[in-house]
């Protein structure tokens, strides 16, 4: 990796937040400068000079989430965003594997295809073997997300499924969901029971045509989802890039077209517009960052708002997760001004926020949960939660415990429906009888079903900062072409390295799986090269 990289490194420091500079692209210092209610990332660059990224349009959110996390700013940091050779260990409970960068679309948004690249990366069967084969390894083994490019454009798409589960390994497949439309692969994609992440922007072909240049996508995308709906065996994500001036009034519908669905979608990804278009491929006349989707989500819901949580809180809850038979949470060492959550419930209705059932803040039950499992932590390290005794004991105590913070904040009359007290004793008495939990919070409960929400930042190189990277649970996964070693790399820092090792790989690979003969016009028609 480093003889294929080595005109990317840059300055290596032990200490301090680490930046990219937007014109040489060496590692250098990088400060947050707050002015306006905005923060921004600023680096001096020795040989180019200063510059500036936007990273949050709300000044008081992004330090509302460090307090919240208590994040310490200060504390020395071990990244020198020197992915090349770091050796330091993330724990990644999610890997991403870029499977192939050719595409059935030709989004100027988007680098990861052939016109973006300038090569083609589709390497055989073997390279899957030896990644997977390395990722096996791990313990514990992470979520592995096929990606691309468009990964459903490799006809052996269901092999590098089946070489997953060979290596006990659960994959996860990226889409833009055309492939989708032609309803027999849709169901034979249901029928792998492989779970799916959607690309699908809002109900409106004028997004598409805006976003993607391409506003015949959106009739094909619905078409897609109308198959998932038929043949679905499971719930799927919907994945939607966010970009204010373009969809940002039609996420209150895209909400409704989830709770719509809600029985095959169970999961609302959003990812901020990344400015990483080449120039004059794109323009947006305003930069959209995460706290800008946390805001357009929360207008979505006139008169009661959606609160957002750091999904790196999420890690004072690794003493209790394993009594309940979880090995960790996913992003749990997430940054707090990285990836954020929410809930949404339905009433059977519609979609209404979490705040909707409490009387307090968000913020609030989150402090109180985390100090509680501050407190739990040392109680349980005395118990195994392998031994089934010490795992019901651990699970009565958390369960005691967290009944008091959930009683003050739960509003349980807007929960039931009727007298609180009545409808949990029918709960109790129909689990008793052994009546399915879903059955009875469908029928006792205003509870009628979830959609999570995320907000996911795939950082460009302007705003990558080592403090997020250092933090980052999430990875891509690659053979190194130098040296033969699968390697990983923070997702965040990932664009540093993609073209370099994936062109290395492509050279190594020189032979390349056909397409099938049905999507070879497909594919040239968007821009690309025919084989």
């Amino acid at each position: 990796m480093r003889g294929v990289l080595s005109r990317l490194q840059g300055t290596s420091m032990a200490s301090g937040n680490l930046g990219v500079c937007e014109r040489c692209r060496q590692r250098m210092p990088a400060t947050h400068v707050v002015r306006d209610g905005k923060v921004y990332l600023r680096k001096d660059c020795p040989a180019c000079g200063p510059t500036e990224a936007l990273v949050s349009s709300n000044a008081a959110a992004w330090r509302r989430k460090r307090e919240l996390c208590e994040f310490d700013a200060d504390a020395p940091g071990a990244c020198s965003l020197d992915c090349a050779s770091c050796g330091h260990e993330h724990h990644q409970r999610t890997v991403f594997l870029d499977v192939t960068n050719r595409c059935n679309m030709n989004c100027p948004i988007c680098l990861v295809n052939i016109p973006g690249m300038g090569f083609e990366f589709n390497p055989p069967l073997a390279y899957f073997r030896k990644v997977l084969a390395a990722l096996a390894e791990l313990d514990p083994k992470p979520t592995v997300e096929l990606f691309g490019g468009e990964p459903t454009l490799r006809e052996d798409l269901f092999d590098i499924v089946a070489l997953c589960r060979e290596f006990g390994l659960k994959p996860r497949i990226f889409t833009n969901g055309l492939r989708l439309a032609d309803e027999g692969y849709c169901r034979r994609l249901c029928d792998a029971k492989v779970p799916l992440v959607i690309s699908f922007d809002g109900r409106d072909p004028e997004i598409y045509r805006k976003l993607r240049r391409n506003g015949d996508s959106y009739a094909r995308k619905l078409r897609a989802l109308e198959n998932l709906k038929k043949h679905a065996r499971r719930k799927n994500t919907i994945l939607c890039c966010v970009a204010r001036h373009i969809n940002d009034r039609h996420m209150a519908d895209l909400v409704q077209f989830c709770h719509e669905n809600q029985d095959v979608v169970s999961s609302l990804h959003l990812i901020p517009l990344t400015e990483a278009w080449e120039e004059g491929a794109f323009a947006a006349d305003v930069t959209t960052t995460l706290d800008d989707v946390e805001q357009i989500m929360s207008d979505a819901f006139p008169g009661e708002g959606v609160e957002f949580v750091p999904a790196g809180l999420g890690q004072c809850l690794e003493p209790v997760l394993p009594f309940f038979g979880r090995q960790g949470w996913t992003y749990g060492r997430a940054h707090p001004n990285c990836d954020s959550m929410a809930i949404l419930v339905s009433d059977g209705a519609r979609y209404r926020p979490l705040s909707h059932y409490l009387k307090r803040p968000l913020d609030d039950l989150a402090r109180d949960v985390r100090e509680l499992c501050k407190r739990l932590a040392g109680k349980l390290a005395g118990l195994d939660p392998e031994r089934p005794f010490q795992r019901w004991r651990g699970r009565l105590l958390i369960l005691r415990s967290l009944l008091r913070p959930m009683l003050r904040s739960l509003n349980l009359r807007r929960i039931f429906k009727g007298h609180p007290a009545i409808r949990l004793l029918r709960i109790l008495a129909g689990l008793a009888l052994g009546t399915k939990p879903g059955d009875l919070l469908r029928r006792h409960t205003n509870v009628q079903g979830t959609l999570r929400l995320a907000v996911l930042p795939f950082e460009e190189y302007h705003s990558v900062e080592s403090a997020r990277v250092e933090r980052c649970p999430s990875a891509f996964v690659f053979e190194d072409p130098a040296t033969g070693r699968v390697r990983t790399v923070p997702v965040c820092a990932w664009p540093l390295y993609r073209a370099e090792v994936l062109r290395g790989l492509a050279e190594k690979y020189a032979s390349r799986p056909r397409l099938a003969p049905a999507l070879e016009s497909e594919v040239v028609q968007c821009g690309h090269q025919p084989w």
